[in-house]
């Protein structure tokens, strides 16, 4: 899975050159995503970190994101419930950017209309993500320029005590649906 979109403003890069963009952003930020595996298959991928590393969030509509804060960037999804796989990526997103007292997270979004359906919204490839969804989790919009919008959740205000126990609540109701499924650090 490669996303290389978010790297460069303008083009894609070689992969020389992602090669060193990826071995610099994890010097300086650690791991850069999260991965679920369902044994030995990948169910999907999210893909973050501080938003100053990625130079396309600066020139997209509705950019630029906050470079204090935190950038998803894109996520790969597998399987019958892309949209179970993305909450839990998500979530596990932002208790690792929590952790690591991150202020704030943007996300760039689109407005679907309302005859597009939640699975139809969730591709294999994301993005730019669902903005009803992010709403869903806290997320605002900051800025938007026809569809698309930048989104942000502020993350100081959550305290990790319950952020943990919302997780963990949440990964209870989840695990006996998906046993052997579990989020692992990229």
């Amino acid at each position: 899975m490669d996303c290389v979109f978010w790297q460069h403003p303008r083009d894609v890069t070689d992969s020389r050159a992602k090669q060193r963009w990826m071995g610099g952003v994890e010097r300086s930020f650690g791991p850069w995503g999260r991965v679920v595996n369902d044994g030995a298959d990948q169910r999907g991928m999210i893909q973050y970190g501080p938003a100053a590393a990625f130079p396309r969030a600066r020139v997209l509509p509705a950019g630029p994101a906050s470079m204090a804060g935190a950038l998803i960037t894109c996520a790969f999804l597998e399987g019958d419930d892309r949209v179970g796989t993305f909450e839990r990526l998500l979530l596990e997103a932002l208790a690792d950017l929590k952790a690591r007292r991150i202020p704030s997270v943007d996300a760039f979004a689109l407005r679907y209309s309302d005859e597009v359906s939640l699975a139809e919204r969730f591709t294999a490839h994301q993005t730019l993500f669902d903005r009803t969804y992010l709403q869903r989790f806290g997320f605002q919009s900051v800025r938007a320029n026809g569809q698309v919008s930048l989104m942000r959740l502020d993350l100081g205000g959550l305290e990790p005590g319950r952020a943990v126990g919302s997780l963990s609540r949440l990964a209870a109701r989840i695990r006996p649906q998906m046993p052997g499924i579990r989020p692992e650090p990229v």
